[in-house]
């Protein structure tokens, strides 16, 4: 083997060490599909205004470097809205670069209005893959809520009230409407 082979493979081994240790830093395209649809009362059908729908894109990041630990969850997208008269709900398409180490992926959506029980629903179209795809006809059905100032309170807390996007940016205020409401109604419940 010849000096010249040998300084050409620690080179194509150096660019493969520098391409690995990075990944996750260089820019690539995040995007979340279109979202309709319609809440409704599950026992009446009726449709339900004035809904509080979120949606937050999360994913894991990917680990960098030569070790898997230190791995979480992060969500990196929010999107919110509230239902018209006639209970439908309406996100639009979504595209913005980013630098963080995760996957587009189909969101999660968070369903909150006040004397109904909150929903968290993971927002899947059944084919197995996770990549962000239109969702057009997603229907919520939610129940009247029934129990007592504390158990209320829980129901809040529980699933919708604690979660945030703080690596989502600017888009994390789309949320703060939904968290105002539910602050509200907590106040003036356990008063």
């Amino acid at each position: 083997m010849n000096m010249r082979s040998i300084k050409v493979g620690l080179a194509c081994a150096a660019v493969v060490l520098v391409a690995v240790a990075s990944y996750g830093t260089i820019p690539h395209v995040l995007y979340g599909k279109r979202i309709a649809g319609q809440v409704v009362d599950a026992d009446t059908g009726l449709p339900i205004a004035g809904v509080h729908v979120a949606f937050l894109w999360e994913s894991d990041i990917t680990p960098r470097g030569f070790t898997a630990h230190n791995s979480r969850t992060v969500c990196y997208h929010a999107a919110a809205t509230t239902t018209d008269l006639e209970g439908r709900f309406q996100i639009e398409p979504w595209r913005e670069w980013s630098t963080y180490g995760v996957e587009p992926v189909d969101p999660i959506a968070l369903v909150y209005v006040r004397n109904y029980a909150p929903q968290q629903l993971t927002v899947r179209d059944g084919s197995g893959d996770e990549r962000p795809t239109n969702h057009l006809e997603e229907r919520y059905a939610l129940k009247k809520f029934s129990g007592s100032a504390g158990e209320r309170i829980d129901a809040m807390r529980g699933g919708i009230a604690n979660r945030g996007c703080v690596y989502g940016g600017d888009s994390q205020k789309s949320l703060f409407p939904m968290l105002k409401a539910i602050y509200e109604e907590a106040r003036s419940t356990a008063q």
